[in-house]
Order: structure tokens, then sequence, then C-alpha cells
């Protein structure tokens, strides 16, 4: 795609989809400039905060909240953890930079019945041993993941954890740049 504006003034910018993440200075004479404007045609992951996995992009995050305030979290740049995520939540938990680290699984709705937040079965358990146990008779509704063993407790929800939000990857835009009259900006 070329996009072109007359005057002699501005620019010719060309996207060019074979470059990926670059921005060019290809030609240049007074007040006209060929600038590369390349994007990614590819799914990714919409920032260097994010990691792919699979075909989804997670977003670590240190901050520690209660297991509502993390689904709420989530919700605001995508869907909170579910049992999808349980192989890239096990590599960021056993990373000595972690805490204990919210599950979507819970037993809100009916307890001792544990679904994720997504609404799926639970089609397989890593419980800790003993667990899940509602200790001292406490209502320990929300499941984290223990950053020691990788298995899962049951605690209360109001305990504060940190946790790890999901999206899929998809064709996220890539920032752009805009060229000046003096020329190509330089990255």
């Amino acid at each position: 795609v070329v996009y072109v504006n007359l005057s002699v003034q501005y620019h010719l910018c060309m996207i060019d989809t074979k470059y990926r993440g670059t921005l060019n200075n290809v030609g240049n004479t007074v007040n006209f400039y060929f600038c590369m404007c390349h994007i990614l045609t590819d799914v990714r992951c919409p920032g260097l905060d994010w990691y792919e996995f699979g075909d989804f992009c997670y977003k670590p995050s240190m901050d520690k909240k209660t297991w509502h305030d993390a689904q709420k979290a989530c919700r605001t740049v995508g869907r909170p953890l579910t049992k999808h995520a349980l192989n890239f939540l096990c590599f960021h938990v056993s990373s000595a930079e972690t805490s204990d680290v919210w599950t979507g699984l819970n037993d809100l709705e009916f307890t001792g019945f544990f679904t994720w937040s997504d609404r799926h079965l639970v089609s397989f358990t890593y419980w800790a041993p003993g667990e899940p146990n509602n200790h001292d008779g406490f209502s320990e509704d929300c499941v984290e993941m223990l950053q020691t063993t990788g298995r899962w407790n049951d605690v209360s929800c109001t305990e504060l954890n940190t946790y790890i939000c999901k999206i899929p990857k998809a064709h996220y835009p890539v920032p752009s740049v805009q060229p000046t009259e003096y020329g190509c900006p330089q990255v």
C-alpha cells in the first residue's frame, strides 16, 4: 500500500510488510522523502510486557490483589486466568521473582464444587497434600498456585496474591511514528 501526498512539502510513505518493526529513510531529496513504514501482519501480543504461550498472551502482574480485584483487573485488559494457562502459570510461578499466584479456580457458587472463572469444569487437579480443606472452617473459595511447588491451595479470596491476565494473540496495532517535513524519524 502506498500513501502519497502530492505536495513536495510532505512525504511519500509506503507500508512494506516484508521488513518488520523498523522505520527507515530510503530516499532523501530536498523536502521529499520515502519512508518505509513497516507493520507486523502476524498475530502477536500487544506489547513487551505480554508473553506469548500457545495461542495466547499472558501478562504477569507483581501487584498483589484479592482474587476478585485480580479478576476485575484482568477483565479490563482481556480475560482472567483459566485452566488453559496452567502450563504458562507453572513456568511463571517457578521463577524466583514471583510469589503465590491466583488461578481462575474457585468454588464460589457451590462449596466443594470447583470451576474455572470462565465456567469450564475441572478436568484434572493438582492440589497440595490435604487440600482443598477450608482450613479451620474458614471459607476458602479461591485457589492459588504455590510458588514453592506449583500445587494448588484453597485460600480466602481476600488474601493478596499476584496474578496473570490472558488475552488471545491477534493483529494488535504497531505504534505509528509520523514522518516530519525534515525526513523520516529515526528509531
